[in-house]
């Protein structure tokens, strides 16, 4: 028989949650084009989630119920696309995409992909964000949750966990 360590203690800080990098404005799920970096809603994630913290929505991709989330990585090791992260909850801003293809490709196939126009970062007053390999990158550590860049992403690539911020 194990023993057991009763000097162990939980790490503290919030328990991180699943967090799937596509918001789902590829049309692929109605037999379109799909940007071929997000979620092909296959619904992997959904059958290892066993707190049922993950369905297909909508728009045909992986979506996270943040209350249910455990954080056990089920989802996450599964994904065939690799776009499922953990993420701190207390960081409710986040880039939902995937996609570094450029620009002009980026808008043919997706109606929500990041299209590196910068306002996101222009538009931060804490100055964390930046443009990397084509697409909006948070730096959580400087990021004060404002939702300034959610609010001005002109392709609602970016939005919050909370809903506040209305998807574009």
């Amino acid at each position: 028989m194990a023993a057991i360590n009763r000097g162990a203690r939980r790490p503290k800080g919030p328990r991180p949650v699943a967090f799937v990098r596509c918001g789902g404005g590829s049309p692929a799920h109605e037999g379109g084009t799909v940007c071929g970096q997000g979620c092909i809603g296959c619904g992997v994630c959904v059958e290892a989630c066993k707190f049922q913290a993950i369905a297909i929505n909508e728009r045909g991709v992986a979506f996270v119920e943040r209350d249910r989330c455990r954080g056990c990585t089920a989802c996450m090791r599964k994904c065939p696309k690799g776009i499922i992260e953990m993420v701190d909850p207390s960081r409710p801003i986040r880039v939902r995409c995937a996609n570094t293809s450029v620009p002009k490709v980026s808008r043919e196939k997706c109606t929500l992909s990041c299209i590196a126009c910068g306002i996101c970062v222009r538009s931060c007053p804490a100055d964390a964000l930046r443009l990397v390999n084509r697409h909006a990158s948070i730096d959580y550590g400087a990021c004060v949750a404002c939702g300034m860049c959610a609010t001005k992403c002109p392709r609602g690539a970016i939005s919050d966990a909370f809903g506040l911020f209305a998807d574009k």
